[in-house]
């Protein structure tokens, strides 16, 4: 007979009434939501599976924020990588002597340059 005791900081498994382990965790966790299983293996053997829910664990609502906040900087990232491009075709159709395919393109590039 196997039975696992979830508490919410502490853990304890006990297997045919021996006591197997028994600690502290390391957080809280939500012991509704935690459960295991005894689990049939190949060659006589027996498998435990416990699962912890975290109680300190990230709303969806916040997770969804956060993508949205990482994919707006990306996106501002690629736009100022394409006015760099675009900056550095255009001193290159205003100057078609000059070789800009190397140049990095810094400053004050989005007002359109320094003025003179």
């Amino acid at each position: 007979m196997s039975s696992i005791k979830i508490m919410p900081s502490k853990l304890t498994c006990f297997v045919c009434n021996k006591e197997i382990f028994s600690g502290k965790l390391y957080d809280n966790i939500v012991v509704d939501e935690s459960t295991w299983t005894l689990e049939d293996e190949d060659d006589n053997c027996r498998i435990i599976r416990i699962f912890l829910v975290k109680s300190n664990k990230i709303t969806f609502k916040l997770l969804e924020v956060f993508v949205l906040l990482i994919n707006v900087m990306l996106i501002l990232l690629h736009l100022i990588v394409c006015k760099r491009e675009f900056y550095k075709k255009r001193y290159q159709s205003e100057n078609p002597g000059f070789d800009f395919s190397n140049a990095e393109v810094t400053g004050n590039y989005q007002g359109g340059g320094p003025q003179f």
